[in-house]
C-alpha cells in the first residue's frame, strides 16, 4: 500500500514501469526475431534438404536410363549377330484346283532314270495344235489295182476310230478319209456306244464335223449327253 501522505515519487514510480514496460517490449521483441530467424534458418534446411534429394534422385534416373540404354543395345547386337536354323518336316498338301506355274527363264528337268506314273483314274488334258502321225491301210491291204467283177477300179475310203471309255460305254470319233486326201478326213462323225450283250450293241449318233445332234424324243438310251460330247476327239487339221 503507498502512503501519499508522506509525499510519494509519482514521477520516479511512473519513471520506473515505464521502464520495466520498455525492456519487457525488448525482450518480446527479441524472442520474436529469434523464432522468426529460427524458423527461416529450418525453411533454408528443409529447402537444402529437398534440393539434396532432387540432385540425388535425378541422378539415378540418369544413370538408370543410360544402364538401360546399354542393355538394350547390347541385346539388339546379340539378336542381330544370332543365327536362327529351323528344320520343317511333314507332307505339304496341294488343294484339287491348284495350279503351278514356272517363273520366266525358269525349267524342270527329270533324270533319265526317273519314272513318271499317272494315276489310273486321272485325266491329261492338252491344249494346242497337236499333229498325230494318223494310220492309214497299206498299198497291199487297199488293193488299189484290184478292180471288180465288172472290170471297174473302185473308189477307196478308210475310217479311223478314236474311242474312250464313257459311263457304261464308249464315246467313239470316227474319221473317215478319202484315199485322194490322206491328210484330212472328209467327214467326222461322233456317236455313244453301248454293248448289251455279246455281239449285241446300241449306237447313238452325238455329233458330225464337231456339232452335237441331240437325241430325239424317241430315244431309249439313257447317258449324259453333253458329257458324252464334250469327249468326242475332232481332227486338229
Amino acid at each position: 500500500m503507498i502512503d501519499i501522505s508522506r509525499g510519494f515519487d509519482f514521477a520516479g514510480f511512473s519513471s520506473t514501469i515505464t521502464a520495466r514496460i520498455g525492456a519487457e517490449a525488448r525482450i518480446v521483441r527479441a524472442k520474436t526475431f529469434g523464432l522468426n530467424a529460427a524458423g527461416l534458418g529450418l525453411c533454408a534446411a528443409l529447402w537444402g534438404v529437398g534440393i539434396g534429394f532432387a540432385f540425388f534422385g535425378y541422378s539415378k534416373t540418369t544413370s538408370s536410363d543410360a544402364a538401360a540404354n546399354r542393355i538394350a543395345s547390347a541385346v539388339a547386337e546379340g539378336i542381330s549377330r544370332a543365327q536362327v536354323k529351323t528344320i520343317v518336316g511333314g507332307t505339304m498338301m496341294l488343294a484339287p484346283t491348284a495350279e503351278l506355274r514356272l517363273a520366266g527363264g525358269q525349267t524342270v528337268g527329270l533324270d533319265p532314270a526317273t519314272t513318271v506314273s499317272l494315276d489310273p483314274d486321272s485325266t491329261v488334258k492338252m491344249i494346242g495344235d497337236f499333229k498325230l502321225d494318223v494310220p492309214q491301210p497299206s498299198k497291199e491291204q487297199l488293193q488299189v489295182d484290184t478292180t471288180s467283177i465288172s472290170k471297174e477300179l473302185p473308189s477307196t475310203r478308210y475310217t479311223v476310230f478314236r474311242f474312250v471309255r464313257f459311263g457304261s460305254g464308249s464315246v467313239v470319233t470316227a474319221w473317215n478319209f478319202e484315199l485322194t486326201d490322206t491328210a484330212t478326213p472328209n467327214f467326222q462323225r461322233c456317236y455313244y456306244e453301248e454293248i448289251l450283250s455279246s455281239g449285241v450293241s446300241a449306237i447313238q449318233n452325238i455329233a458330225f464335223n464337231g456339232l452335237p445332234k441331240p437325241p430325239n424324243a424317241l430315244n431309249k438310251m439313257s447317258f449324259d449327253f453333253d458329257g458324252a460330247v464334250a469327249n468326242c476327239i475332232w481332227f486338229a487339221s
